[in-house]
This record gives C-alpha cells, structure tokens and sequence, in this order.
C-alpha cells in the first residue's frame, strides 16, 4: 500500500477529504522519521576511531533501530486497514463486531506507543554517547518519537472510550499509564543529554 508509493502520494491522500490514511498512520511513518534519524547518528558513529570505544554498542543500537523502524513502516498500512475494519463495523451496527474492532484499533495504537518507547530508549543512550556532530538529528529523533507516542495514546484513548468491556478498558488504562510516564522520564534524558552535547 502506501509505504511504497510516493511520499506525496501519501501526503496528497492524507490531506484528503477521505478517512484514511490518517493520524493513526501519520503516527507510524513520523515514529519511523524519527527512528531513521537514530540510526543516521549510529552510522556515523561507526567506523570512526575518536568513538572506536563505543563502535560495539552502536552496531547494537543500529540493529534494534532497523527492527523497530521496519515495524513503524508496517504500522503505515496497517492502520489503514484497522480503521476501515473500525467503520465497516460502526455501518453494519454490530456491536459484537464494534468492540472486536475497536480492540484492534486500540492494540495497533498500543504497538504505536511501545515502539515509540523502545526507540526512545535508545534514543536517550544514543544521545549520550555518540557523535556529537549528529547530537541535534537525535534531538530531532527523540522528539519525533514522542509525537509517535503522543498520537499513539490520542488513538489509544478513543479506541478505548466506545470499547463495552469494561474489564479490558481499565485493565489497558493502566498499561498506558504506565507507559505515559516511562516514555517521560526516557525522553528528559534525551533531550537532556542533547541539549549538554550541543556545541
């Protein structure tokens, strides 16, 4: 679907008078812009010998970063497809059907947030130790992944609002609180450590 077409095919359809793609979507591809910057900041870490000592952690951190990124990029698409399934479901007004899909919709924006996390948390080692003429790109990374996260919960919470099963939206209320304040203290020392680093 979209991942592979044109960038301003997507935009010109985001823009749109038509319900998809749209900011559940717009929360994948900005969580992998944000990802992709990571790791442009690892690989010029590596191979140069003023970082020799942290070359091996950087390898590390750029493997995670690709997994991550690649998972964001599917989220592109898949959303898409989860919120058709959302409004097929509201037209047919089943609401056995509504509460399926919704949970869908609800566990695609919960992923939205975890990855989010997970970059975040690399993005707050990278920005400590790293070359240090990239340190605003993992700036720029960090705040991108918080906007994935921020959007994630934004969908997250609406998703969870019309769900019937109450013992599912408040046992997931909790999963994103916790979430909500790990990303927090991640993205203080991010952003922390960018500022420190800035020549």
């Amino acid at each position: 679907m979209y991942i592979n077409e044109p960038v301003s095919k997507y935009l010109n359809d985001l823009a749109a008078k038509q319900p998809t793609p749209g900011g559940g979507s717009a929360a994948g591809l900005t969580g992998a812009l944000g990802i992709a910057l990571l790791e442009m900041a690892c690989n010029f870490t590596i191979g140069k010998k003023i970082y020799k000592d942290i070359e091996a952690a950087a390898m590390a951190h750029l493997a995670a970063l690709k997994k991550i990124r690649e998972e964001f990029m599917s989220l592109v698409d898949e959303d898409v497809k989860t919120y058709e399934t959302i409004l097929s479901a509201f037209r047919a007004k089943d609401e056995k059907n509504i509460d399926k899909a919704l949970k869908s919709g609800y566990h695609i924006s919960l992923k939205m947030c975890e990855l989010a996390k997970s970059g975040m948390l690399i993005a707050s080692e990278v920005a400590e130790k790293s070359n240090v003429n990239l340190i605003t790109d993992v700036g720029c990374g960090s705040e991108l992944l918080k906007a994935s996260f921020n959007s994630g919960v934004f969908n997250s919470e609406i998703n969870l609002k019309g769900i019937k099963d109450v013992s599912f939206v408040e046992r997931e209320k909790l999963v994103l609180s916790a979430l909500k304040k790990e990303i927090a203290d991640l993205y203080k020392k991010a952003v922390s450590k960018t500022n420190e680093r800035m020549v």
